[in-house]
């Protein structure tokens, strides 16, 4: 005979629709702790690129840079020119970045109405700097007709196709003197200083460009100017 449960003890009937107790530490199948998003790697991918093209860059902007400014010229020439190319001194030389003697450029011709005389010189490397300098002197001597000589070598140089020339007259140089500025698109400048004395017809022509931050910049117009009036100078006090 069943007895009933001892008084205060009875089994409470399964209630439904709720769920079990999940004890603490333990998972229920198929459930894990939440998994962080996985970080993207496109930052750093960029990143690395971006830092590949700057530091390509900065190697072209030195390259570039180094090549600009590369001391120019060619090594000392022990070259002999005529005794007029004399005239100019070293200092004069020094002034223009032109000491180094260029025998190929210099001559010396005997005309029917007198003598012509050629004087070259480029860069000494080590010496003269980056950039481009080169000066040349062509000196007419025992001209009849002196005069007309020099109007022809300044519309020479007026005709020059190059670039625009401007042509100003210099005072206390000879009996008659004039500049003729010649400054191209590019960064190539040349001016040539031509003065009479007497009979005699000098030509004086400086040219280059500078060496700029990355590329070739023009030269300072007053410096090449000063350059090719002290060797113009010093050639016309010594006829």
């Amino acid at each position: 005979m069943n007895q009933p449960p001892p008084h205060g003890w009875h089994q409470q009937p399964p209630q439904q629709g709720w769920p079990q107790q999940q004890h603490q530490g333990w998972q229920q199948p198929g459930w894990g702790p939440p998994q962080p998003p996985k970080k993207s790697k496109a930052p750093l991918v960029v990143g690395i690129i971006v830092g590949a093209l700057v530091l390509a860059g900065v190697i072209t902007g030195l390259v570039l840079y180094l090549d600009a400014n590369e001391d120019s010229g060619t090594s000392k020439r022990a070259d002999k020119l005529p005794s007029l190319c004399g005239n100019i001194s070293e200092a004069a030389l020094a002034k223009a970045r032109t000491t180094n003697p260029n025998g190929l450029g210099s001559r010396e011709a005997k005309l029917s109405d007198g003598t012509r005389t050629s004087c070259s010189w480029n860069q000494t490397k080590g010496v003269d700097g980056s950039g481009l300098r080169n000066s040349n002197v062509y000196v007419s001597s025992g001209q009849e007709q002196a005069e007309t000589d020099f109007d022809r070598v300044v519309a020479q140089n007026m005709a020059n196709n190059q670039g625009t020339p401007q042509q100003k007259p210099l005072e206390g140089l000879g009996d008659e003197a004039t500049a003729v500025l010649v400054e191209t698109k590019s960064a190539f400048t040349e001016i040539s200083i031509i003065v009479r004395k007497g009979d005699t017809v000098v030509e004086v022509d400086l040219s280059g460009w500078d060496a700029g931050i990355f590329t070739n910049a023009k030269p300072d117009v007053a410096e090449l100017e000063a350059a090719a009036r002290g060797m113009a100078e010093e050639m016309v006090s010594k006829l």
